[in-house]
């Protein structure tokens, strides 16, 4: 996998710039129209499809240019399936918490039970402690998960846990190391963005996920290598012959 070529690959686009305003336009928007729900909600559908699009780009040609701007509709339906299902895989995370929020609730309401209180300090630290483990276990999880559904392009692929897990025992390396450089890659963004007078998050926020979409795209091709393609992307909807 070629890492370094992840990271500079959007500025050797003739068009990154006019890519780059629109991607950090649509971002901005969410932000200004949060008060709606829906609002953040399509917009990072959006940009999350225009996601999906690079990883099937790269996985086809390494040297994939950055996807135009179109079809937007479609993207948008890409992107709500992949956030739905990491909805599911991090639902997890929402029933740990209902065991704290009631021990919170409770000790509030019963201030005086010092058992209430013990409950709700182990709770506390329970919680955290699952959230650590859960939250390292799905970076490793989601960049097998997002290429099994992507290139496939079927929703039942999020859940192929046979598929999935085959995807990281095969390539542990490579998907350690991607989780571990979109991690440092956000919080350096994140820096970068809260420099340029916080506008710039809305950017730098849209090249991490560009990022993310080549790497995963490099780890498509070496899940489902390049010889399989037509098979991996088509469904066998042709009739079969006999002999």
């Amino acid at each position: 996998m070629d890492y370094a070529k992840a990271i500079t690959f959007i500025f050797q686009d003739d068009n990154w710039i006019g890519t780059l305003l629109i991607g950090g336009g649509v971002t901005l928007l969410g932000f200004f129209f949060f008060w709606t729900l829906i609002g953040p909600f399509l917009a990072y559908a959006l940009l999350t499809g225009y996601m999906m699009q690079l990883i099937r780009d790269v996985y086809k040609d390494p040297d994939a240019e950055l996807p135009p701007w179109e079809d937007w509709g479609a993207k948008m339906a890409d992107g709500l399936k992949l956030m739905v299902a990491q909805f599911i895989w991090e639902l997890p995370l929402f029933l740990v918490m209902i065991p704290f929020l009631g021990a919170m609730i409770l000790s509030t309401i019963y201030p005086d039970s010092d058992v209430l209180a013990v409950f709700a300090i182990v709770s506390y630290f329970g919680f955290l402690c699952l959230t650590f483990f859960y939250s390292m276990f799905f970076m490793i999880v989601q960049p097998a998960m997002t290429i099994n559904l992507t290139i496939h392009d079927a929703f039942a692929r999020a859940f192929d846990f046979t598929g999935i897990f085959r995807i990281i025992k095969t390539h542990l390396a490579e998907v350690l190391i991607i989780a571990l450089l979109v991690y440092g890659i956000s919080y350096f963004a994140g820096i970068m963005g809260m420099v340029m007078l916080l506008i710039g998050v809305v950017f730098t926020s849209f090249w991490v996920m560009l990022v993310r979409g080549h790497l995963y795209g490099q780890l498509a091709r070496l899940a489902f290598p390049a010889t399989n393609q037509e098979t991996d992307l088509a469904t066998t909807s042709q009739p079969t012959t006999n002999a």
